[in-house]
């Protein structure tokens, strides 16, 4: 961690203070997760193709987690992990429902999520945008937790949108369809757009008691549509039209999340409201993969669909103005597994005890100098992974051979790019690592369904019983 040191000695009473309002005072939480999102494609992390000024504001506005992960290297596994705290494998949520028996394609209906326990606290819940966690009625978000609700079940949906347009339905699958609570509406204009008008009339209604809004923008995800008012910002050296659409988004998104700060500022709220940032899983740079947006991971090896850093990695921020230091970076391995116990313990709300996760604002404030965790893990059907320190061992699936890697050890504190494999020099690591490894997974238990085609083009069906 750099420079937090210094802000607290400068600034100890605020945190003391902080600290003591935290029973009484219930700060708003937004909790903003972007699809898709390429590590290297944002200015604070080198991206240069576009410039993105209001993620970077937002990355500088508070503490930047320099090894922020999420719990699946894909959309619907990190979601389920988000919103419960625990890694989804212990409850079988380890790929993306689709087609199939409505009922049991889902979160599991008998586990509560962050929105069920600040409900509970006394906010007002809402989610906008992308739920990827079940289609039945049961799995509907105003079942899981939250009050309001405008977006789209499935893990896709077009971004021109026209109150013209006819649904477009495959099974259980629909597409062109928005939902405001459980009632499909028709609107006109952009999706990115859309959803942060949503996300600010959510914030405008609930202004006078603490609010919990969970906005899930499916931008950077295909389908790489272009708006007509961003066509002319597109840099004219970029000429792939999938690199372009990609960027545009980019350009949609960034813009989208000035709206959101500034609403925020302008409001009065800023201060009393927590924003954590991240994207649901790396960038898709593979382009035989399912979903490719052509990003840019920067310097992490692998994307979206992989255990390599590339895949598990994100752009992970948090921002409280007067509370958090701003402009500083956070060192220590942390998960989005973390943000139900964080947004828990402000809000005054019980922590589930079998949550993985942990509070992060004492690691964030100084109060405790040790890792917030000893390692993390990671299981994606035949790919598996452990970060522990600088450490990371890692059996990770390459698509374009069809092939596992077996087990391959890294050290990120000199090759963040995973190149150079360490594991016939340290047997000794790789032993202790495996060893960690398997009895983490020792608690997990088989897929509730199995990903398929779209989740792993190589993966063998799990056995049967």
């Amino acid at each position: 961690m750099t420079g937090i040191g210094t802000w607290l000695g400068l600034l100890l009473t605020p945190i003391v203070a902080a600290a003591d309002t935290r029973g009484t005072v219930k700060p708003n939480i937004l909790v903003i997760v972007v699809d898709d999102l390429g590590y290297g494609d944002i200015g604070v992390h080198g991206g240069k193709a576009v410039p993105t000024p209001h993620i970077d504001k937002l990355a500088r506005s508070g503490i930047r987690c320099t090894n922020g992960y999420v719990s699946s290297p894909y959309c619907s596994p990190t979601r389920a992990g988000l919103l419960t705290g625990r890694y989804q494998t212990r409850f079988g949520h380890e790929f993306n429902p689709h087609v199939g028996a409505e009922d049991k394609l889902g979160l599991p209906l008998g586990l509560r999520t962050i929105a069920d326990w600040l409900r509970a606290a006394g906010y007002a819940t809402g989610m906008v945008g992308k739920w990827h966690l079940g289609f039945s009625q049961a799995h509907h978000p105003q079942a899981r937790g939250f009050d309001e609700y405008f977006g789209f079940l499935v893990g896709a949906h077009n971004y021109a949108l026209r109150r013209d347009a006819e649904p477009k339905f495959t099974s259980s699958m629909a597409f062109n369809v928005l939902l405001r609570g459980k009632e499909p509406v028709k609107v006109d204009g952009f999706a990115t757009g859309v959803f942060t008008d949503e996300a600010i009339h959510f914030m405008k209604r609930h202004k006078d008691r603490p609010w919990f809004l969970y906005l899930a923008y499916n931008a950077v995800h295909t389908p790489l549509e272009i708006d007509p008012a961003l066509q002319q910002r597109l840099p004219e050296q970029v000429t792939d039209s999938t690199r372009r659409g990609y960027l545009a988004l980019l350009l949609g998104l960034d813009d989208a999340i000035g709206r959101v700060l500034a609403y925020l500022q302008e409001s009065g709220a800023a201060e009393n409201t927590l924003v954590v940032f991240l994207s649901d899983n790396g960038g898709s740079t593979t382009a035989p993969f399912f979903a490719y947006n052509a990003a840019w991971n920067g310097p992490l090896r692998g994307g979206k669909g992989q255990t390599l850093e590339g895949g598990i990695r994100v752009p992970f921020f948090l921002s409280w103005p007067g509370k958090l230091p701003a402009n500083q970076t956070y060192d220590r391995p942390v998960i989005a597994l973390d943000i139900l116990p964080t947004a828990c313990s402000l809000a005054g709300a019980k922590i589930p005890a079998d949550v993985d996760g942990v509070d992060l604002m004492p690691y964030l404030l100084g109060q405790k100098q040790t890792a917030p965790h000893d390692a993390l893990y990671w299981r994606f059907g035949p790919q598996k992974a452990i970060r522990k320190g600088d450490w990371t061992l890692v059996d990770w699936r390459d698509f374009e051979k069809k092939t596992n890697s077996g087990w391959q050890l890294f050290n990120l504190a000199n090759d963040l790019g995973q190149k150079n494999d360490l594991a016939a020099k340290h047997p000794e690591i790789v032993t202790e690592l495996r060893t960690a490894w398997e009895r983490w997974d020792a608690g997990n238990i088989a897929p509730l369904w199995h990903g398929g085609v779209v989740e792993d083009p190589t993966a063998p069906p799990p056995a049967k019983k």
